[in-house]
C-alpha cells in the first residue's frame, strides 16, 4: 500500500501462473519495482509504475499525480509521457531515437534482483530507472556494477527518471562531495552509444506520471520526449502481455 518494503521477500510465494492466468493492472512504485520485474520476467504482462492505495490518498499527491494515473488506466496509457508541469525541464544526456519495449524502476531496487531467479534483463529494452536520496557515488557504483555485469549490453535506449534528492547537500554533510550526478549520468551513460533522456517526473518528486513498463515505447532523444506506441491494458482493462521486442533504431 505504502512504499512496499520487504515485498521482494514475497516472490518466492507467488504462483506467476495465477497472476498470468489474472492480467490485472499492477501499479506500484520505489520498492514496489522488485515485483514489477518478476512479473515481467515471468509473465510478460505490462505493468505500471505509479503512486500505490496510499500514495493516491495522500492529501499531498498532485492533481498532476492523480490525473496521470486515471488517465492510463482508462486509456492504458498511450501516447507522449508529459513533463513536469512544475518544472518542465528535459535534457538529453545522448541524442538519437529508438523504439522498444521499457523496463526498470527505482536502481536500489534492481540492483537487489542481482543474481536471483528474477534477475533484471535489459537485453533490446528500454532500460528505465529512478532513485531517492541516494548520492552520487552510489549511483556511479551501482551503474559500474550493471556495466561490469554485462547488463547495458544488449540496452537500446535510457530514460532517467526523477533523481529526487541525489545531489550534495547541506542536509547531508557525511556524504563526500564528489562528482556531481549529471557528471555520473554522462560518464556511465553516454558512451552506450544510445539515447539518452533525463528528467522526466518519473518517481520520488512531487509530481509522478504514471508509466506503463513492459510495452513498446519510442525515446526520442532529439525532441526530448518519451512516448507509449501501445496501450498497456486490452480494451477489458486487462494488463496486455507483450513478446519481447528487439529496439528499432530510427
Amino acid at each position: 500500500m505504502q512504499g512496499g518494503y520487504g515485498s521482494a521477500q514475497a516472490i518466492p510465494f507467488l504462483d506467476f501462473d495465477v497472476i498470468a492466468a489474472n492480467p490485472k493492472p499492477f501499479i506500484g512504485y520505489s520498492d514496489i519495482t522488485a515485483l514489477h520485474v518478476a512479473i515481467r520476467q515471468r509473465t510478460g504482462l505490462a505493468t505500471f509504475y505509479g503512486p500505490g492505495v496510499a500514495g493516491v490518498g495522500d492529501k499531498e499527491a498532485t492533481a498532476f499525480t492523480r490525473a496521470r494515473l486515471l488517465e492510463v488506466l482508462r486509456g492504458g496509457g498511450a501516447g507522449e509521457v508529459p513533463r513536469d508541469p512544475d518544472d518542465p525541464y528535459v535534457r538529453a544526456i545522448a541524442g538519437g531515437k529508438v523504439s522498444a519495449p521499457l523496463a526498470g524502476g527505482c536502481l536500489w531496487l534492481l540492483m537487489q534482483t542481482m543474481a536471483t531467479p528474477w534477475e533484471i534483463d535489459l537485453d533490446d529494452a528500454i532500460f528505465f530507472f529512478e532513485d531517492v536520496d541516494a548520492p552520487p557515488w552510489y549511483i556511479d557504483g551501482a551503474l559500474v556494477q550493471l556495466g561490469q555485469a554485462g547488463k547495458l549490453d544488449g540496452v537500446v535506449g535510457v530514460v532517467v527518471g526523477e533523481m529526487e534528492k541525489c545531489e550534495w547537500r547541506e542536509d547531508r554533510p557525511e556524504w563526500p562531495r564528489t562528482k556531481s550526478l549529471e557528471d555520473v549520468l554522462e560518464q556511465r551513460l553516454e558512451p552506450l552509444g544510445v539515447p539518452v533522456l533525463y528528467k522526466l517526473p518519473l518517481g520520488h518528486g512531487k509530481n509522478l506520471a504514471t508509466l506503463p513498463l513492459g510495452v513498446p515505447a519510442t525515446v526520442d532523444a532529439d525532441a526530448r520526449t518519451l512516448t507509449i506506441d501501445e496501450p498497456a491494458l486490452t480494451a477489458r482493462g486487462e494488463s496486455l502481455a507483450t513478446p519481447r521486442e528487439k529496439g528499432r533504431t530510427a
